[in-house]
């Protein structure tokens, strides 16, 4: 075989591969979104979740229009985000009157971001109850911008990822979903 030929199996070789760990890592992702997050009595209570801790589950996000949950961990962390979406720790929980801080990857869980349009229903299900936002602004802001931790005097649910969607890498920017609180909904088997 001549050189040419070899390097040209090569980079074919390095081909498959990306192929094959892009599959597997697409797989594995809607298997976990299509699967519910909750056991149908939901037995930990919402009050108990500030000795929640990183890595545990709070919730899911249940996407109406799209059918999928993605399941909602406490904390950030690189570990939590492959799992589902993160919670910033310092910012509200679900039934809170403030601003609930989750974050996701953009390749990933988060993905469904950039088909969301204003007025879009998105719902944070926890154990205790279930919570219906209203999407209301998009915003896209610096790396270092840490304004959306800013705090609300009404509950509001802030979504961000990394932007732009298609970049490879780091990428410069976040993406800010914005969202109002318009129902909570009560599960009578508390």
């Amino acid at each position: 075989m001549n050189k040419p030929n070899k390097i040209g199996v090569f980079f074919l070789s390095i081909g498959l591969i990306m192929v094959f760990y892009s599959l597997s890592s697409y797989w594995k992702i809607n298997a976990i979104i299509e699967q519910p997050v909750f056991q149908p009595s939901r037995q930990m209570a919402l009050s108990n979740l500030r000795q929640v801790q990183p890595g545990e589950t709070i919730g899911a996000i249940i996407v109406p229009n799209t059918k999928k949950s993605i399941p909602v961990y406490e904390g950030t962390s690189a570990k939590i985000l492959e799992k589902g979406a993160g919670h910033y720790r310092k910012s509200a929980l679900p039934g809170e009157n403030n601003n609930i801080v989750l974050s996701g990857h953009r390749d990933t869980f988060f993905r469904f971001l950039k088909d969301l349009e204003k007025n879009d229903s998105l719902i944070l299900e926890t154990r205790e109850n279930d919570y219906e936002y209203k999407v209301t602004k998009f915003s896209i802001v610096d790396s270092n911008d840490s304004t959306i931790l800013t705090p609300k005097s009404r509950p509001i649910l802030t979504l961000t990822t990394c932007y732009p969607f298609a970049f490879i890498g780091n990428a410069p920017k976040r993406y800010i979903v914005t969202a109002e609180l318009i129902n909570t909904i009560a599960l009578v088997n508390k």
